[in-house]
């Protein structure tokens, strides 16, 4: 078991990204930390301090700084062992290891199709952001991943959760914490050619969905951003 710090602060953007799985599980864990959110105006002064150049980072005792939102999200596993909700259990962490990268397999399926959209360049493609031509790559990229990819990882999801059940058996753990961001993303209505229904035209997976909304801690966690 890890020692526990006396302050957290994980630093993020004030949107989900990859920090809202973390923020999830200090909130089913309930670990005390500080949600700090930086403004994008601030973000350029800042990055040149950070380990990697990017966010999110875990500032822990403000002694050590942790990257990689997936290593935060681990650490914040193996932290919660001591909380009456354990995330990452020992016993089961080959399973939840091998949910999460199935999560990260999506993740990295679904990116291009995202990507496309903040800088066409940078994935190969000679069109001018905002264009038409942009426009229409932007659509068929995202229209062919929903119409192709979405369903078959779905389909693993559903077999993991059906009939009640969470990423990796009865109790919630990291792994919920990694996916249910990606499909709240998918559920938003905010993304450009991504129907937003998309998640409920399947049962099982919808009712995890709902199922995991539900937990007090995390509808408490929802409800106090909605403010």
């Amino acid at each position: 078991m890890i020692t526990a710090p006396k302050t957290l602060r994980l630093q993020y953007f004030n949107i989900e990204g990859p920090a809202e799985k973390s923020r999830l599980a200090f909130a089913l864990a309930r670990i005390p930390y500080v949600d700090d959110r930086v403004v994008f105006d601030n973000w350029p002064a800042l990055k040149a301090s950070t380990p990697y150049g990017q966010l999110p980072l875990l500032h822990i005792d403000d002694s050590k700084v942790l990257a990689q939102s997936d290593a935060i999200l681990r650490y914040v596993g193996r932290l919660s062992e001591a909380s009456e909700r354990k995330l990452y259990p020992a016993a089961l962490s080959m399973e939840v290891d091998e949910a999460l990268s199935l999560v990260d397999e999506m993740n990295q399926s679904w990116a291009y199709a995202l990507y496309i959209g903040m800088n066409p360049l940078k994935l190969g493609h000679e069109c001018e952001k905002g264009s038409d031509e942009h426009k229409e790559k932007i659509k068929a990229m995202r229209e062919r991943w929903i119409a192709e990819e979405f369903p078959r990882y779905a389909s693993f999801l559903e077999r993991r959760v059906a009939g009640g059940k969470f990423m990796v058996g009865d109790e919630v753990t990291i792994a919920d914490c990694a996916v249910i961001p990606l499909l709240r993303r998918f559920c938003s209505g905010d993304l450009d050619y991504v129907d937003g229904g998309c998640v409920g035209k399947y049962p099982e997976l919808k009712d995890y969905y709902d199922r995991f909304h539900a937990i007090p801690e995390v509808a408490a966690w929802y409800a106090s951003r909605a403010k």
